[in-house]
């Protein structure tokens, strides 16, 4: 038998309804990726030895935790991270947004981001330009907010048309969890061996936490349940809930 201390590849796939594994796509940098096996039992003392000794344990439930960390901040590791519903918000051009009601020193938010070209008109009969600068300045084109400098005798609301860039958008708590199966091609580094590691049917609870600002290198930590995969489990050689493959 060998030391071994791992690293390696993390994929993830929705898993079928046949038990099969969908099509995987690579985490990127996992490092930390834990099981934690558990039983409960209920114990069975003898009433004749006048020791009360156990004599015999029954096992009532068998359980198979998951925790691991994800260092990608991409759409899929943050969609799966929140429940999400992730999806592609292509560049393009708005016309006529309505802004709300400002005072002077004000920022607003544009609906979109990656803001170029931005033109800002009141709602007088003969709509008036802004005038970018002195009315009105770019505080962030990349988040799409803009801070209003001088109202002089323009009539609001405001109105804006820009154009805007390509994104990927997030939605939390959008959608139910999917069943994941995950793959493991890892790596002993001890002796360079290498081990597959197979988890059937994951479910993940929702990110508890995500450090938005902070001092160091953040990660998505996730935590869920190994569940019992019938299909699969009705092959001894494979398990219930998952199988480490070694090569002989």
């Amino acid at each position: 038998m060998s030391l071994f201390s791992f690293q390696g590849k993390i994929y993830i796939a929705d898993r079928q309804n046949d038990g099969s594994c969908g099509p995987l796509r690579w985490a990127f940098n996992v490092p930390a990726l834990q099981l934690k096996l558990s039983a409960t039992t209920k114990e069975h003392k003898e009433s004749f030895s006048g020791l009360r000794l156990t004599d015999a344990r029954l096992i009532t439930e068998q359980k198979c935790e998951v925790t691991m960390d994800l260092e990608d901040f991409n759409k899929d590791n943050l969609a799966m991270a929140l429940y999400g519903a992730a999806s592609a918000v292509v560049a393009g051009t708005v016309t006529g947004e309505a802004l709300p009601t400002v005072v002077a020193g004000d920022i607003v938010k544009l609906a979109h981001v990656g803001t170029s070209a931005l033109v800002v008109t009141d709602s007088a009969g003969t709509p008036a330009t802004l005038v970018a600068g002195t009315d009105y300045s770019i505080e962030s084109a990349a988040g799409g907010l803009v801070k209003f400098l001088n109202l002089g005798s323009y009539v609001q609301p405001f109105n804006a048309a820009y154009s805007y860039g390509a994104a990927s958008n997030v939605a939390m708590f959008a959608q139910q969890p999917v069943n994941k199966y995950l793959v493991g091609d890892l790596i002993n580094t001890v002796d360079g061996s290498r081990v597959s590691v197979r988890l059937y049917q994951v479910r993940f609870d929702p990110m508890a936490q995500l450090d938005v600002i902070g001092d160091d290198f953040n990660k998505m930590q996730l935590a869920g349940s190994c569940l019992a995969d019938l299909v699969n489990g009705q092959d001894a050689s494979l398990g219930y809930f998952g199988r480490i493959e070694a090569a002989a």
